[in-house]
């Protein structure tokens, strides 16, 4: 048996002939002269050993070898077609990817821009999701919160639980912090995090009691945190990664040079249906860009 493959420009030609009933037709639709179409049928005889064409008077036409061989080109032809066709669709695809509400509004929306510039060819449909409410359909690609730091298989930590204090700059006029200590004496700002503050202070080395209740305020997400903060409201320990947008220009404040870890983290994960999207390996490459 032959490891080699014949000549496929001249089996593409064959196809055509035997698709179209004529060379003069097959040249037509190939935009070839006849003489090409000959040229290139005595190319796969010479290969094959086998007569592909017989001559009636002025006519041409493929023998049953001819016809039986041009019938398995087409099949095969067309078996590339429509898996060419079937990959390209699933290209053109969007890939969705969803996001807890902070994550999206404050990390993926301002970047968005940049990513649509370097890569026009991709539809991103940004959502937002909560871990506790799961999309259907399943996201391309979701990033979610992992309080504990533990996450599921396969999952991947995008951004990390590096947390400052953080104000609004009319709450410091109004509040003037001079040092750590001063902070914990300031309306302090609590999510569902309830370590944050405590762990924080020790990092600072403030030896000092908790703030009294109602130096607290609770506010349940992350994203009302963060809002909360930038109103004015108190004081916010915000993980770094989520804030540069507002640190950078100037309406938070950080207030400490102190920073803790929590353990927590946002992490991603890719559903079965994104890993089959090559386009999404370019969105989770510019992820991982934005964490750097």
């Amino acid at each position: 048996m032959r490891d080699r493959l014949p000549p496929l420009r001249a089996m593409r030609v064959l196809e055509a002939v035997w698709k179209h009933g004529s060379i003069a037709a097959a040249a037509e639709n190939l935009n070839v002269t006849q003489s090409a179409i000959g040229h290139q049928l005595r190319q796969i005889e010479e290969w094959s050993g086998v007569a592909l064409m017989i001559r009636e008077g002025r006519r041409i036409h493929l023998t049953d070898a001819g016809e039986s061989l041009a019938l398995v080109v087409h099949r095969g032809f067309s078996a590339i077609r429509h898996e060419v066709d079937r990959l390209t669709m699933r290209e053109r695809l969007p890939v969705t990817l969803a996001a807890m509400p902070l994550v999206a509004q404050s990390w993926l929306l301002p970047s968005l821009p940049q990513f649509h510039a370097a890569h026009p060819q991709i539809a991103l449909h940004l959502a937002t999701i909560q871990s506790d409410q799961p999309m259907t359909p399943e996201p391309d690609v979701a990033i979610l919160f992992s309080l504990s730091g533990d996450l599921p298989a396969e999952a991947t930590a995008i951004i990390g639980g590096r947390a400052v204090p953080v104000c609004a700059p009319d709450y410091l006029v109004r509040h003037p912090i001079r040092q750590d200590r001063d902070i914990l004496a300031g309306r302090l700002l609590q999510d569902e995090d309830s370590r944050m503050w405590s762990d924080w202070a020790i990092a600072a080395k403030c030896a000092v009691p908790a703030p009294p209740e109602q130096a607290l305020l609770y506010l349940a997400g992350s994203n009302l945190l963060t809002d909360a903060a930038l109103a004015g409201q108190g004081i916010a320990l915000c993980r770094e990664a989520l804030i540069s947008g507002p640190l950078a220009d100037g309406r938070l404040i950080a207030l400490s040079d102190t920073a803790i870890d929590t353990g927590a983290c946002y992490y991603y994960t890719i559903s079965t249906d994104g890993r089959k999207k090559s386009t999404v390996g370019v969105v989770v490459a510019w992820l991982q860009t934005l964490a750097a």
